[in-house]
């Protein structure tokens, strides 16, 4: 009769990894039970340092703005952010919180760099024959190849766009708008931003 050798690994739930924070041997997994997430010791880095291996789980986020707002533009063809905060769907949220630089954005808290697919839209206008745009920005620097442009009506527009952005833990990304025609301000009818991704 053959047996089943059996390995029995560390583990425990994130809370208590952070409290203890031991240092794990050179090469000893550690596994957080509540989150799967898995940590590889070196011999001498804490706990609460060392970074993650592998998550085994996508972080994710989506904020959406459902009011009417308005965002004053002082200088035409220059991107502003939007100045209105969008509320967090937490109950699907999984390492992803509202931005605290851009309220209309996403901070990473899953303590680890993520590679996302960021995807925003926004209903805007302002006015007849001007043209208006939307870009993502990164703790709000503005990521140039993200913009998109439409040409707005009395009636709202629709700008939508989708970029791969690398953040780091606690960065940021968020929406900036642009009037490229006037300095007529950008009413914002309705807009959200989704991220998901994994740890890279």
């Amino acid at each position: 009769m053959s047996t089943i050798a059996q390995i029995q690994l560390r583990s425990d739930t994130a809370a208590v990894w952070t409290s203890a924070n031991p240092t794990l041997a050179l090469g000893e997994p550690g596994i957080e039970s509540d989150t799967r997430k898995l940590k590889i010791g070196n011999g001498t880095t804490a706990w609460n340092a060392l970074p993650y291996f592998i998550s085994g789980v996508h972080v994710r986020g989506q904020a959406s703005y459902t009011s009417t707002g308005s965002t004053p533009i002082a200088t035409q063809g220059t991107y502003v952010t939007t100045g209105l905060t969008a509320t967090l769907d937490s109950s699907t949220a999984y390492g992803i919180s509202l931005g605290v630089i851009d309220t209309f954005g996403l901070k990473n808290t899953s303590g680890s760099t993520q590679l996302v697919s960021v995807c925003a839209a926004i209903d805007a206008h302002a006015g007849n024959n001007q043209t208006i745009g939307l870009r993502l920005a990164k703790n709000g620097v503005g990521i140039t190849e993200s913009e998109c442009r439409t040409f707005s009506s009395n009636n709202d527009s629709p700008l939508t766009l989708t970029w791969l952005v690398l953040l780091a833990a606690n960065d940021e990304v968020s929406l900036q708008v642009a009037n490229h025609s006037a300095t007529t301000a950008i009413s914002i009818k309705r807009g959200r931003i989704t991220l998901t991704g994994q740890n890279q």
